[in-house]
């Protein structure tokens, strides 16, 4: 499933293209995805102008000039491929959206999902504060306002663990379960660990692990594990910098221990023994 690093991807990659363009067609293939399409998308849409995008958690948001807001949920595998030319549609291509970027120059953005767990919508920019899949989310892990307080007063009355408390989006936005093992490894937290037990300290390095991972995996266009592909089509290279997160049973790069794996809430979890306490 996309994660922060990799929606950041996709986000820079359509501000390039797609800041103070004008919406030229709107063509919904399928509307059923995780949520219906609203009927009025193309209607609405159309010879609107996009704003640079934004994005909160795992969410897109691309503000438009009458004032409203195109957002994008990208699923488990959906993708955003953003071409200069109008080509043929192919399977899972859900919705197509024709820009035209100044001196009549068109591109096609075009949302693909084959398993149809992602969403599009489109709300009044008065809204946002409302909106059902944004009104409950958490700090932006790269803003200031993940801080060793901010945590410690969540932190304070819950009795659950830290891998789970990373994946829960009220606390943090965007995290998901690869870079969960690799903060905790970073951080040298064990997965399992009570959230009211952290000290400060672990607070701290916890807060410095998750920026620093989802920092350089933004520079490597995310991670590929199965789905995600970056809007021109490449791969996402931070893969090749995982330490734990499929590494069962192979050898710890910073004590030599071998890599231990169990499932946490239905979620694979993956951490060294020996470093992580």
């Amino acid at each position: 499933m996309p994660e922060l690093p990799e929606v950041e991807t996709v986000r820079i990659a359509l501000s390039k293209i797609i800041s103070s363009s004008k919406v030229k067609s709107v063509e919904v293939l399928r509307k059923d995805l995780r949520w219906e399409i609203p009927e009025d998308l193309s209607e609405k849409l159309k010879d609107d102008i996009l704003e640079t995008p934004l994005r909160r958690g795992k969410y897109i948001l691309i503000p438009t000039y009458k004032g409203n807001i195109l957002l994008i949920h990208l699923g488990m595998s959906g993708q955003i491929k953003i071409q200069n030319t109008i080509p043929d549609l192919l399977k899972h291509d859900h919705v197509r959206i024709i820009i035209e970027k100044g001196n009549n120059k068109y591109y096609s953005i075009t949302y693909n999902d084959p398993r149809r767990f992602g969403y599009i919508d489109l709300f009044k920019k008065k809204e946002i504060n409302q909106h059902f899949l944004l009104k409950n989310l958490g700090v932006e892990p790269l803003d200031q306002f993940l801080t060793v307080e901010y945590l410690q007063q969540i932190f304070k009355n819950k009795i659950i663990n830290i891998k789970n408390a990373l994946l829960d989006q009220k606390i943090i936005a965007g995290i998901g379960n690869i870079y969960a093992s690799e903060i905790l490894y970073k951080a040298k937290i064990r997965p399992d660990k009570i959230v009211n037990k952290l000290k400060s300290k672990d607070l701290s390095l916890l807060i410095t692990a998750t920026k620093d991972i989802l920092e350089k995996s933004i520079k490597k266009g995310g991670t590929t594990i199965k789905n995600h592909k970056q809007p021109n089509g490449k791969l996402g290279y931070f893969v090749q910098d995982l330490l734990v997160y499929g590494k069962k049973n192979t050898r710890c790069s910073n004590c030599n221990n071998i890599i231990e794996f169990k499932v946490m809430n239905n979620r694979s979890t993956y951490f060294c023994n020996k470093c992580q306490k």
